[in-house]
């Protein structure tokens, strides 16, 4: 069993020390569809579909020794603000929040929100998901750095999967936009095996 860290007790050096990625963590690139159901079995529909998160979750509090909370944290893509909202379409301007955080790290005075996906195989279903959810949520991080000019708050988008990896040119060409230069720095968008030395460099 890991060992979880006490954020408050600890100074940075030895968080940053602790952190190191667990050594069964498959590259994402080489997360095939096959790879997949290896790891998790069936996962199309129902509960299933929450194994690839359940598993990402768990190994990133094995190898960081930090928490990962559930959020119901969402960016309001047109105020640019972050908020608590666990069903947003039950308002009217239900449209204009992102999906939530799927989880959070508290280290030391810094902040890591989590958005966790597994994208495998190519069709129609991949291409939206990555497309229509995935990038405009990146995009809502950005500008909501560029808003808040925090200097504390994070986000990692660890995506696993060949699909995910074969698309990972169209995230950078988003986050290497001129006006993000000075905050992309805050922004991860990589493999789970790539999370923990991204993290050490950052926080």
């Amino acid at each position: 069993m890991e060992t979880i860290i006490t954020p408050a007790s600890l100074d940075i050096a030895v968080i940053r020390e602790n952190i190191r990625c667990p050594d069964d963590v498959v590259a994402g690139h080489l997360i095939t569809k096959e790879v997949r159901h290896e790891q998790h079995g069936i996962v199309a529909g129902g509960g299933g579909s929450m194994k690839p998160e359940i598993y990402q979750r768990a190994k990133i509090v094995e190898g960081t020794g930090i928490p990962c909370s559930h959020t119901i944290v969402r960016i309001n893509k047109r105020t640019g603000e972050m908020h608590d909202i666990a069903h947003p379409m039950k308002y009217e301007n239900g449209f204009d929040y992102t999906e939530n955080f799927d989880g959070m790290q508290k280290i030391c005075e810094n902040t890591i929100w989590i958005n966790l996906k597994s994208v495998v195989g190519k069709g129609g279903s991949q291409t939206r998901t990555l497309r229509d959810e995935c990038y405009p949520f990146i995009d809502a991080q950005l500008n909501y750095l560029l808003k808040s000019n925090t200097t504390t708050c994070f986000f990692a988008n660890i995506f696993d999967g060949e699909e995910a990896a074969a698309r990972m040119p169209m995230f950078n060409y988003l986050l290497n936009q001129p006006q993000f230069t000075n905050i992309k720095k805050y922004v991860y968008i990589g493999d789970l095996k790539n999370y923990f030395d991204w993290l050490k460099a950052s926080i």
